[in-house]
Formats: C-alpha cells, structure tokens, sequence
C-alpha cells in the first residue's frame, strides 16, 4: 500500500507559525474554523514486512535509576512508499497542541481562541477527550484525509513513550552514534532548538509553538517548552514492575539546560489532593501539554490478519531472536546459559517421567545423559567463540585508537605550517595545507565510527570475554614492544568499561580523550 504523505495544505493560519510554510511530507489534518494540525512520518528503517520492528534502547545513565538504558522495540502504523522501498511509519505531531486547537475542537474556553501557545493545565482526561472529539470530527468532517491501514482510518491517541524518545532521538535518520546522544543537538546550540530555564532561552514562560529549529524528523519544541504526556503507564524499568501513574516526557521552560534530554521521563499523577474539599480531582500542571500520533489497528481485517499468521513462525525463526520480546541486552553466553538451564529444567523432569512411570530403561538413560553433556559443551563451545569474538574487536579497537592518535598528532603540526604560509603569503601552499589538514580529520571521522562500532560489539560479549579480550591483545603488544600502542589501551579500556555499563556510546568525549592522550604523547 502507498501512502502519500501530502495531505493538501489547508489554512494552517491556526497552525504555522508566521513566515513558516509546512514541508511537502507533513501530513495536514483538517480542523473546525478552516484550521490545520500537521503531523510528521517517524519511520522506523526496517522494510515492510509484516513484523518490521526496530530494536533500539531507550534511557539514559544521565537519569540515574529510573532511565537504565533498556532494550525495547517499535513498529509503524502505516506503509509509506512503493512497493520497492516500503517502510513502516508512525506519525506524530509536529507541534504541541496549542491553545487554538483545542478551542477549535472543544469551544472553550474563549480565551484559547487564536492563541499560539501549548495547552497547559489540562487533565490527562482532558487531553484524552480532545483526542476522542478530534476524532469524532475528523471521522463525521473529513475521513478522506486519514491515512488508511487494511481499508481501515487511522486515528488519533497520545503517543507511547516509546514512540515519543524514538522521535525524540532522531528515529532512522540518525546513526547509532548520533541515536545514543544525550540530546540530538551541539549542546552549545541548544538554545537554536528548545526552550528551556533562563535568561538565554525562555525567561521562565512558555512560548510559542513552532518559532525555534526543529529536529532532523522536522519536530519541533520536543524536548522543552512543555513536557508532554504519553500514553504509557509508569513503571521504573520500562516494561517490569508495579504500575503507577503515567509517564510524562521531556522537559520544559523551567526546566535547566543541562537537565535536557531525550531520555527524560517523570511519573505523574492522574489525580491530586483537593485538600479544601477532601476529595482528589484530576491533576493538572502549568508546565505539562501533549502531542498526539496518528496510528493504526494492528489487525485491521481478515487479510492481514491470514499474512501476519502466515509470516509468523519465518519470523520467530529469524529476527525475533535480536528483539526483547525472545532476548534482552545480555551477552550470548548469558542468555545461552538461561536456555541452557531451562533445557536442563526440562530434561530433568522427562527423566524423572520416565523414571516415574517405570519406562526408563539403561539405554533411554544413556542418551539422556549425553544430551545433557551435549548441552553443556554447547554452552562451553558459545563461551569460547565470545572470547576470541572480543580478542578481534579489542584488537581492532586498540588499532583505530592508535590510529586516531597517530592522525591527531599532525593536526598541531600542520596549523603552525599553515600560519607560516599564511604569513608568508603563499596561497598554494596554504590552500595545500587546508586540503591535508581536511584530509586528515576525515580520516580520524572515519576511524571513530569504526573505533565505536568495535566498543558497541563488545557489549554483545560477556564481560568476563572482554576483560580477557584486553588481557590477550596486551601479550600480543609486549611481544611486539608496542610500548604506546600498550599505555593506550587503557583508555580503550576505559572506554569499553563505560559502554557496558550504561551500553551507551559517547563518541564525542571518547574522541576528546584520545586527543588528549595524542597531545601528551608528542
């Protein structure tokens, strides 16, 4: 199915901010009073298959406890694209809902009219009934203009929270590196893309929606201005634990600058103390609004249905074997010593069946304790292949970090080389040395993706693998009195201890680092 992401334009006076004109793929909503509300493709990158999901981690060791980085997945609503290039979308609002809008949908209260501010001091069941109003509209006004899954419209919800950091985070448009940021912007232009506490951005009010940079999916205010509900209930580990109140994300115009970021996530409540009346009433805040998200019916008819039952075992078989929902962020000699012990579990109860029942004869017994043994040299087989997995990407680690090194080390040497041209007056010579000097930081850029691609596989090994991985390559390097090569690799080290930790990759200060090391070394 196509889906065309040109939903005609509409008024969009209520909607865009003035001197904006709304990009060719935002998908444009019609509202009451000629208004719009656009909204923008999140697609996840993975085909369209029937069970396109893409794993990815959400959380952040900034947040401490209650943003442990966790392994979840997501999927789309809606097909976009030809049949050649077909990927799965979700689609989210570009702004916050602002005042206007829900004065369009509600007729109340007056005050909203017009206004370009986001919603605050509105209800979780408030937002809610907006939506439910929406769309009943958008049903009974214009279905035409819903995208369309299985034969069937989409609609409109408060997003998850899942669907909201992926977003937030850049979704497919950004690399792994670039994903696992803190926040998707340089910190020091911060001040180009959110709002937030201060003097330098929001003076401590909310703003208008839209009048800052958005985001590389075209988003705009996601991480400040207002935070914004989700449809998801609270838990500390994501998807394990009690339930508690709903999950808001993001921060807000009072919230610090260094606080921002994509991962940010507070619990909240769905009702408040009326200490005046003794009775609770729903909350509400000044610094919460929402955005909702256009989605689909996962089975919307019998069709789809039939193709993702038929599609189903492929797809346990294959990729379901990198997803939460088969596995988690452990290490393969860990989750094969989990499934060890549950086949293990299981052929200790066969056995005692058999045992029990009288039919286990000395032969039976004999291959069930082969299977055993062969079980267990499975597990010693997996744990062998993990540490000569780690020797090679430490070692090819160890190497792009000398390299890195050994290129930032010229870099001081060819500017004082170039300001000599310079004085000297020689353009040649000038503009030879700028063509060596870009030469080699793209040398080092090149090298860094590859230096941080080696720390991310050694998460995919225990630590134990690791640790000997280091200890390996430091005998390798004595032997060859790679004296240097030697003292690096404590940083490296360093490196990859702090990656499975917190599984998180931060190739911005890892790179500071090796140049630092460089500039100590010379």
């Amino acid at each position: 199915m196509f889906l065309a992401l040109a939903f005609g334009q509409g008024s969009g006076a209520a909607e865009q901010p003035s001197g904006s004109r709304p990009p060719a793929n935002d998908v444009l909503l019609p509202m009451p009073g000629g208004r719009t509300m656009a909204f923008r493709p999140v697609c996840i990158g993975e085909g369209g298959g029937s069970y396109a999901w893409k794993r990815f981690r959400v959380g952040d060791p900034a947040g401490g406890y209650k943003e442990s980085p966790t392994g979840v997945a997501i999927g789309g609503a809606f097909k976009v694209g030809s049949s050649a290039s077909e990927d799965w979308c979700y689609f989210i609002g570009k702004h916050e809902v602002t005042e206007d809008q829900v004065f369009a949908v509600l007729q109340t209260p007056k005050e909203f009219e017009n206004s370009q501010l986001p919603v605050r001091n509105l209800s979780w069941f408030e937002a809610s009934d907006f939506i439910r109003k929406y769309n009943e509209w958008l049903n009974g006004n214009a279905q035409k203009d819903l995208p369309i899954h299985g034969g069937v419209p989409g609609f409109l919800r408060l997003p998850t929270e899942f669907e909201w950091e992926f977003a937030a985070r850049g979704g497919s448009e950004v690399d792994a590196a670039g994903f696992d940021r803190k926040m998707p912007y340089p910190p020091e232009r911060l001040a180009e893309y959110e709002w937030f506490a201060g003097p330098s951005s929001s003076h401590n009010k909310v703003q208008k929606v839209g009048l800052l940079k958005p985001n590389v999916l075209g988003i705009h205010d996601m991480l400040g201005n207002v935070a914004e509900m989700t449809g998801t209930l609270y838990q500390i580990e994501y998807y394990q634990g009690r339930n508690g109140g709903y999950v808001a994300k993001g921060g807000h115009f009072l919230t610090d600058a260094n606080q921002l970021r994509s991962s940010m996530r507070t619990e909240q409540e769905f009702y408040a103390q009326d200490a005046k009346n003794k009775t609770v009433v729903p909350a509400k805040k000044e610094t919460l609004g929402f955005r909702p998200v256009l989605a689909s019916l996962v089975f919307p008819n019998r069709q789809v249905s039939s193709q993702m039952s038929e599609d189903w075992e492929i797809y346990r078989q294959g990729a379901a074997q990198t997803l939460p929902a088969a596995t988690s962020t452990s290490s393969t000699s860990a989750k094969a010593q989990v499934s060890g012990t549950d086949a293990g579990a299981h052929l200790q109860r066969l056995k005692k069946a058999l045992a029990d029942a009288g039919t286990m004869s000395a032969s039976v017994q004999q291959e069930l304790d082969l299977l055993a043994a062969s079980l267990n040299d499975i597990q010693f087989t997996i744990k062998q292949a993990e540490q000569d997995s780690a020797y090679s990407w430490v070692k090819i680690g160890g190497e792009q970090a000398f390299f890195i090194s050994k290129e930032a080390r010229k870099l001081p040497i060819l500017e004082n080389l170039l300001q000599s041209a310079q004085s000297a007056q020689r353009t040649e010579v000038v503009d030879k040395y700028r063509e060596r000097e870009m030469e080699i930081r793209q040398n080092i850029d090149q090298a860094m993706s590859s230096y941080t691609e080696s720390i991310r596989q050694l998460g995919t090994v225990s630590e134990t693998a690791v640790n000997d991985g280091f200890d390996r390559y430091v005998q390798f390097l004595k032997k060859h009195n790679a004296e240097q090569q030697i003292n690096l690799l404590a940083t490296v080290r360093r490196h990859a201890g702090e990656y499975l930790k917190v599984k998180r990759t931060d190739d911005e200060t890892w790179k500071k680092q090796l140049f630092e090391w460089a500039k100590e070394k010379r």
